[in-house]
């Protein structure tokens, strides 16, 4: 069992690599997508709410079917060694009650998203009173919103695929 400064370092590492990436490519897919366009609003043809739930599930889902197999092969090739933050964590708790099958794992990170995530960041932007959003300005929150999910989430993905006597193959469904 590994829980110490290789197995943060590396927890560090993933979350600068898969938080920063994530910050990048859904502010500029969002400035791509919408620059030019009229002002997002909750509701109608230009509704940010849709967007947020949207990615709420979808990033998680795919994150989670790159990053745990991905780490997996890592474990499996002698690259990394198993990691465990002990009894004491948070995150570490939350992995250890995640299924070790990559889709599962994958599909329950993207019900996080959509059930709890989008939902306290849509109550966050209705409590500071956000009416309407220019596509600039949506595009940055979209992406840094995108990177801090992906941040938060990218840990317990990482522990899920180097836990102890975990299959490492990435076809387990068990």
């Amino acid at each position: 069992m590994h829980s110490g400064g290789n197995g943060n370092k590396h927890i560090q590492h993933e979350i600068l690599v898969c938080g920063g990436s994530n910050t990048i490519i859904n502010g500029l897919c969002a400035w791509l997508l919408m620059r030019g366009g009229g002002n997002l609003q909750w509701s109608g043809d230009h509704s940010f709410v849709t967007d947020v739930l949207a990615t709420a599930f979808l990033l998680p889902f795919i994150v989670g079917c790159i990053v745990i197999p991905v780490q997996r092969s890592k474990l499996k090739n002698g690259t990394l060694q198993p990691i465990n933050l002990g009894p004491s964590s948070f995150m570490q708790s939350v992995a250890d009650r995640f299924p070790t099958g990559t889709a599962k794992s994958a599909f329950l990170f993207g019900l996080i998203g959509l059930l709890i995530i989008a939902p306290l960041t849509l109550a966050g932007l209705y409590l500071v009173d956000v009416h309407t959003i220019s596509p600039e300005y949506y595009a940055i929150f979209k992406g840094v919103w995108a990177g801090l999910m992906a941040s938060i989430l990218v840990v317990p993905m990482v522990l899920i695929a180097l836990r102890e006597n975990t299959p490492t193959s990435t076809t387990a469904t068990h």
